[in-house]
């Protein structure tokens, strides 16, 4: 029993090792091909440009034409693959004093304004630099290069929600999961959501003031970011064109963007630190499979949303939102007036050269971007090399990320080990074509190749089971996980099958375990005859070797002389 138990941990824990390293091997192969397909897209299929002159702002009188403005977007794939394994993403949104950092630290250039979120105190604490009052009335101050003076003296105050000290108190309150953005970039005013408490706050740093805001209805999904919301800005950029009073920031000192978790738009009164009404929303990007026509942030690996300003930040006229798809495949960009209706979109498209009918020359189409990478040489390639990989995938797993294929944050998918939200399978489970059942029979031609393996595989395993001599409970169940798993148990099995020493039965002539009572062919007990020990033995003397020579030895000739 002890033997079973540890021949069947030592291949569970086999099974685990072997099933890492396999993925591993096939995650950096897939993200080989991620590499080279985000080099393949020209220049000018990268770029999408919108002329919203008179669309975000109505023709007037004194501007017939409206205010010119031109809207770009454009979007960098090459970062994609580097930015989708996280680890500088994960440095700088949580580390302690991290750079750009929206959980723990904010800041400017230079050592002094610094804000931070102190987890212990559940306060947001911010270090500034006070003047140093002289005899003379005056303040002492320190000039830098760029013509401004820095105070000399350092202070520190601490706000909580109930109110803001110079010293940690518990009347302040604490945050519990703050999002915290500027105002009108002035670091001393801070725009402030805590999920926990599921309010808005504004803190006034000069004025030692912080203000709180109704709770959201329960009904209304909780924020993401606000201002100028943007999720990897450096795989993603979003700007305009304006002449010099047409200002662009996310937040005047009225009012800011506020975008929810559902992909919604939405103005939020900093007076009131309440909705005002909707503003636009994420488009969904034209992917190779057709996706629902908003898009929720975590379905997008990128994108950005531009508030857009006139007369120095004090009317609002509309928005530009960009986004990037999850596979970096395909941009899209929309435009939104200032009551939240969509005037304007457009979509990444690329020219490629396919063959005429019967023999006519080859024509330039303009095709969408995702279709030209996947589906167009040399994309083709490397969609077969995707495909391949993808059919090795444990058909479990496979069939895991056909089911969770939009539960999983986009840029988490790009370093995602076991469920694959990228694969083709996990694309057709977002298809919105189709419903549930037809869409699952499309997915089918794209898990088949990874069962029919998983399949194979059982057989050799079944195969070489029974010829081993494995019980039959032990031989279905290697052949059960062998179809699941695919690969990685066809490897831990070939390890981790038994090396036991074989016989020849005497029953049936067939290979037997020496380490069983019985045959597990035929079932007969080992045939070993009695040993009976003699009943006499020679003790104290060394016994009589025995003599080789075939002639006879002299006592017996003699012997035999005396017969006669």
């Amino acid at each position: 029993m002890k033997t079973r138990r540890s021949s069947a941990l030592n291949a569970v824990a086999t099974g685990f090792v072997v099933l890492f390293l396999t993925l591993i091997v096939f995650f950096w192969a897939r993200w080989g091909c991620e590499s080279a397909r985000s080099k393949l897209l020209p220049e000018q299929a990268r770029k999408l440009d919108i002329d919203a002159s008179s669309l975000i702002m109505p023709r007037t009188k004194e501007e017939p034409n409206g205010i010119p403005c031109l809207v770009h977007a454009v979007m960098m794939p090459e970062e994609v693959p580097t930015e989708g394994l996280g680890v500088l993403r994960y440095l700088n949104a949580h580390l302690p004093d991290a750079p750009n950092s929206p959980l723990y630290a904010w800041g400017v250039s230079g050592d002094y304004p610094r804000l931070y979120y102190s987890r212990s105190l559940g306060m947001i604490v911010y270090y500034f630099r006070l003047p140093v009052l002289q005899a003379d009335g005056t303040y002492l101050t320190r000039p830098i290069p760029d013509g401004t003076e820095v105070v000399e003296e350092e202070g520190v105050a601490y706000a909580g929600p109930k109110g803001m000290g110079d010293k940690p108190d518990s009347k302040l309150g604490r945050f519990t999961d703050p999002l915290v953005r500027t105002a009108a970039r002035d670091i001393a005013h801070q725009i402030v959501y805590d999920r926990g408490l599921r309010r808005f706050f504004v803190i006034d740093w000069h004025k030692k003031i912080v203000r709180q805001g109704p709770p959201l209805p329960g009904d209304v999904a909780p924020p993401v970011d606000f201002g100028w919301a943007r999720k990897q800005s450096k795989c993603l950029n979003l700007y305009t064109e304006t002449p010099e009073p047409l200002l662009t920031y996310g937040v005047n000192p009225g009012r800011t963007l506020v975008l929810d978790t559902a992909g919604s738009i939405r103005m939020l009164d900093l007076d009131t630190l309440e909705y005002t009404g909707f503003a636009g929303g994420l488009p969904a990007p034209a992917t190779l499979f057709p996706s629902d026509r908003r898009a929720k942030p975590d379905d997008l690996f990128a994108f950005q949303v531009l508030p857009v300003f006139v007369n120095m930040g004090k009317q609002y006229v509309g928005c530009a939102v960009a986004v990037l798809s999850r596979d970096a495949t395909a941009a899209k960009l929309e435009v939104f007036d200032a009551n939240g209706a969509s005037v304007a979109m457009a979509d990444t498209f690329a020219d490629v050269s396919r063959a005429g009918e019967n023999g006519s020359p080859a024509r330039s189409h303009s095709v969408p971007t995702a279709t030209a990478l996947y589906l167009d040489l040399p994309g083709e390639v490397l969609t077969g090399v995707k495909f391949v990989l993808e059919s090795f995938h444990p058909p479990a797993l496979l069939l895991a990320s056909y089911f969770t294929a939009s539960s999983i944050e986009a840029t988490a998918g790009h370093r995602s080990l076991f469920v694959l939200p990228n694969s083709f399978v996990a694309m057709k489970g977002r298809d919105v074509r189709y419903g549930p059942i037809r869409r699952f029979w499309t997915a089918l031609p794209f898990l088949l190749p990874s069962v029919l393996f998983g399949v194979l595989f059982g057989a050799a395993v079944a195969r070489d089971a029974r010829r081993a001599g494995l019980q039959g409970y032990a031989r279905r169940l290697w052949v059960a996980v062998t179809v699941l798993v695919g690969l990685p148990a066809y490897i831990t099995y070939r390890v981790t099958r038994p090396k036991t020493a074989r016989v020849t039965c005497q029953n049936c002539g067939r290979w037997r375990w020496v380490n069983r009572e019985t045959c597990h062919h035929c079932g007969s007990p080992w045939l070993v005859p009695e040993l009976v020990p003699p009943a006499w033995r020679v003790i104290g003397q060394p016994e009589e070797q025995p003599c080789n020579d075939p002639s006879p030895r002299p006592e017996q000739t003699i012997s035999r002389e005396s017969e006669v």
